[in-house]
């Protein structure tokens, strides 16, 4: 799979942007603030529909578009990508609804036909290293879990349309459960037990199959994390361990449907179990919206006693794995963007990511601010950009 043509239209600072890719990649050179994260937020948007770098849409527009035509504010990106499957042209298009603070409308459209934001997730596969990404082993578990749903959610179809269901299904719950507890309710009452049936059904049946994946897929991740991991460094085992308040127990080399199943009645009994204690605290406390997890090496959390650089060597090396795991499960490599984040290694560090990258014969997007830096012999034969506000010249 590969990215060969990328355009831009009011994005960000990217007024108009036309850059042609190379199966093989590209490096891109320029100073800070310059428009070469934005890059990467770019075709990471196309990949998953959502920005690694802002919650909000809103953002990507360029505020000073649509005045020239006397239109409200907007932005595009489109990509057009060659993969086992043909070729495929994605877009999105942003645009408020009476100015800044007005209603922001979102359309996607995949090969020109309108589609659901939802449907094209995963069209585009790619993963991407930066140097904030330390916080997966340091940060917050929200963050941790917006990565596994990321991650996921490009290689499963159903897992994206069950996220999106059952993120509904809490907030509604939630909603309910706020009110039966300002009212004082009793969970014995008939009334209360007829209201919560239906949310609680459609909470185990969403939340089973989004637990059943992220256990496969972290036990899946384990093995890899651990190999690559031991490609950079000689100093321990490092392993990947999800923390689920739902607790189950997968055999080895089950079925999604047979995980699902097992996950299905422990999180129905569970739920029936704090059944009183969610009525009177008024939210949904069991499922995946609360899970986390943790990278643990030599048995101990990174994220906790971990040195800097062992937390940095141990995000790399989970990237590396789901890039490893993303091609297993898809059939093809996906996209690999490395956004500024040699400047963060020594030499060593810096030679083993850009062999195993490199190996991997994925297309490879890499920015940096020192040029020094992409002129490793493994990136020569990648046509070199620089990098200027809202504009990419490719010099050679």
């Amino acid at each position: 799979m590969h990215l060969h043509r990328l355009e831009l239209e009011e994005f960000r600072l990217y007024r108009h942007l036309s850059l042609d890719l190379p199966a093989s990649g590209i490096r891109a050179v320029g100073h800070n603030a310059s428009g070469k994260s934005t890059l990467m937020e770019a075709i990471a948007l196309l990949a998953t529909m959502r920005s690694p770098r802002s919650s909000s849409d809103r953002e990507l527009i360029n505020w000073q578009s649509g005045i020239d035509y006397g239109v409200s504010p907007y932005a595009r990106a489109v990509g057009n990508l060659l993969c086992l499957a043909g070729e495929t042209q994605i877009e999105i298009g942003l645009q408020t609804d009476g100015g800044v603070e007005g209603p922001l409308k979102k359309s996607v459209k995949v090969d020109g036909r309108s589609v659901r934001a939802l449907d094209a997730v995963g069209e585009l596969k790619v993963v991407l290293f930066a140097p904030e990404d330390v916080a997966l082993v340091s940060g917050s578990p929200s963050g941790r879990r917006r990565y596994l749903d990321l991650f996921i959610s490009q290689i499963d179809r159903r897992y994206v349309r069950s996220l999106s269901r059952f993120n509904r299904i809490v907030e509604q719950r939630n909603s309910l459960l706020k009110s039966l507890a300002r009212e004082g309710r009793q969970v014995s009452a008939g009334s209360v037990m007829t209201q919560m049936a239906f949310w609680n059904e459609e909470l185990i049946v969403y939340g089973s199959y989004i637990l059943a994946r992220r256990l496969m897929i972290c036990a899946a991740l384990t093995e890899l994390v651990r190999s690559r991991f031991n490609e950079f460094s000689e100093g321990g085992d490092l392993a990947l361990s999800y923390r689920a308040n739902v607790d189950v127990e997968i055999p080895g080399n089950a079925g999604v449907d047979v995980v699902v199943s097992l996950v299905h009645r422990v999180f129905e009994s569970r739920l029936e179990e704090i059944r009183v204690d969610e009525l009177r605290r008024g939210v949904s406390l069991i499922g995946p919206h609360r899970d986390d997890f943790e990278l643990l090496l030599n048995n101990v959390a990174v994220g906790t006693y971990g040195s800097r650089g062992q937390q940095r060597l141990a995000v790399v090396a989970l990237k590396l794995a789901e890039a490893d795991l993303m091609a297993n499960e898809a059939g093809e490599h996906p996209v690999i963007l490395l956004d500024d984040v040699l400047s963060e290694l020594d030499g060593t560090h810096r030679d083993r990511l850009l062999s195993a990258v490199s190996a991997a014969g994925a297309q490879l997007i890499l920015t940096s601010t020192d040029q020094h830096l992409l002129e490793h012999d493994l990136l020569t034969a990648l046509p070199l950009a620089i990098v200027t506000p809202g504009l990419i010249e490719v010099v050679g």
